[in-house]
């Protein structure tokens, strides 16, 4: 069976937190930067399991303030979009002092919020805590049992991005561990439920047919993500106005972009168009 219309990933953590690199042993590619923060981002997964097939979208996320991050995803604005995303990865490096640890609490803590307040209490999202390798060492010696209780207390699991298991992957107990195990939890999850839930105007299916369309379909999607995030109000005349005008816009550099990449082999088209939205996400 294939889920034509998935919910989303979000991959998110501190500036540096290794997100990207996460991706990349995940699903095999990670977007490429273009400026030096990576939110805004966006990537693709094709999923196969014997139970269904799905091309995942993936927001990607950055917080370097985390009551900053908090304050702009509980306005009732943002519902809409946290409703569909149904997995949550955080990743964050290994920590120095004391004070990562808290900062790391503190993160787990308001994506919890996050999440209870527009889905109510614990949600049905896989939410997973990926610690990734610290360059700076000696960083604090944290035992998994004891970051199992912290991710735990915040409805989280615990994952040692770093941990690969026996010849077969597993630890003792035949469990997966490290990447696979979050492919294994992703692999579980119900991605049913995407469809028709983000009301995101224009027809950029129509429009970005013949490009690349789902690389459009996220554009779009990162629009109304950043619409919402930051508290556009729909019932405001002025406001209405300056969206269609943005709208317009972006729609005639997509309709640019597409008659640019015609003519181009299928994987420099789809690096083209890759980077061509990411540009267009800047200037939100």
């Amino acid at each position: 069976m294939e889920i034509q219309h998935p919910r989303r990933i979000i991959a998110l953590g501190a500036p540096d937190s290794g997100v990207l690199n996460l991706l990349k042993d995940l699903t095999g590619s990670a977007p490429t930067p273009i400026s030096s923060t990576t939110a805004g981002l966006s990537h693709t997964w094709a999923l196969t399991t014997k139970y269904y097939t799905a091309t995942l979208p993936i927001w990607i996320d950055e917080i370097p303030s985390v009551s900053e991050w908090r304050g702009e995803f509980i306005k009732p604005e943002a519902k809409e979009v946290i409703s569909v995303i149904g997995a949550w990865i955080f990743c964050f490096r290994r920590p120095v002092t004391t004070a990562d640890v808290a900062t790391i609490k503190e993160a787990l803590k308001a994506i919890a919020d996050v999440i209870e307040r527009a889905c109510g209490y614990g949600g049905d999202a896989v939410c997973l805590a990926v610690a990734m390798p610290q360059s700076t060492t000696p960083y604090l010696d944290m035992g998994k049992e004891e970051w199992d209780e912290v991710c735990m207390e915040y409805g989280f699991e615990f994952v040692d991005g770093e941990e690969k298991g026996g010849a077969k992957g597993t630890n003792e107990f035949r469990e997966e561990v490290g990447v696979k195990r979050v492919e294994e939890a992703l692999m579980a999850n119900d991605w049913e439920g995407g469809e028709g839930e983000l009301d995101l105007g224009g027809e950029w299916g129509e429009e970005g047919e013949g490009l690349d369309a789902e690389e459009v379909e996220m554009g779009a999607e990162l629009f109304g993500l950043k619409a919402a995030v930051h508290g556009v109000e729909d019932d405001e005349e002025g406001d209405e106005e300056k969206q269609v005008e943005e709208l317009e816009s972006m729609m005639r550099k997509m309709v640019a972009i597409k008659e640019t990449s015609e003519g181009m082999p299928e994987a420099e088209r789809k690096r083209f168009a890759a980077k061509a939205v990411n540009d267009l996400m800047k200037d939100l």
